[in-house]
């Protein structure tokens, strides 16, 4: 059982190139907007909706996601809003493709913190309320990278066989150690 450091503790919000991080149904539905990208692409976009895909990504015009980032034992589980207000899901990496999803089962992936000088930190080591970041994940501290994008959306991923340089978050600090975070 893994015993929360509140102090360490905080909720924000993930950006890439200034695009929020989102659910990929939002950024789908984003997508479909889009009158450029040809009717090809929106059949494919709808049939990925159809499936209630899981994973995360990020586009620009959609709501972002709000995260609990749940310290313990050195590292961070990322933990997701729900429309229930309460922070149930995680985010992790899952599947044999390593996808940044959403997950509610018991043994998420866990996450380390790294600064731009290369360090790994905790909060009271992120003096700003809007810093860059980067993300490893588990215990082989594997990048968090994307592949994919226009016309479809980017899929973010630690996945060592894909192509890609590790992403720069911005990471937008909401509160720190918040004492009503709550996911019971």
């Amino acid at each position: 059982m893994m015993f929360t450091d509140r102090t360490q503790s905080f909720t924000a919000q993930l950006f890439v190139d200034n695009k929020p991080i989102a659910t990929v149904r939002k950024v789908i539905n984003k997508l479909l907007e889009e009158p450029d990208t040809g009717e090809g692409w929106h059949e494919f976009h709808r049939n990925v909706r159809k499936d209630d895909p899981l994973e995360l990504s990020y586009s620009e015009g959609v709501t972002p996601e709000t995260f609990y980032f749940a310290y313990h034992d050195d590292v961070y589980t990322i933990r997701i809003k729900g429309v229930n207000s309460l922070y149930q899901a995680t985010a992790s990496m899952e599947g044999a493709a390593r996808n940044f999803s959403i997950f509610e089962g018991d043994d998420p992936t866990y996450f380390r913190i790294i600064n731009s000088s290369g360090n790994v930190v905790k909060m009271d080591e992120i003096p700003d309320a809007i810093s860059e970041i980067y993300l490893y994940a588990g215990p082989q501290r594997r990048p968090v990278k994307s592949y994919s994008g226009p016309p479809t959306f980017p899929v973010l991923t630690d996945n060592p066989s894909r192509i890609g340089t590790p992403l720069i978050f911005k990471l937008k600090i909401i509160e720190r150690n918040p004492s009503d975070a709550s996911w019971l």
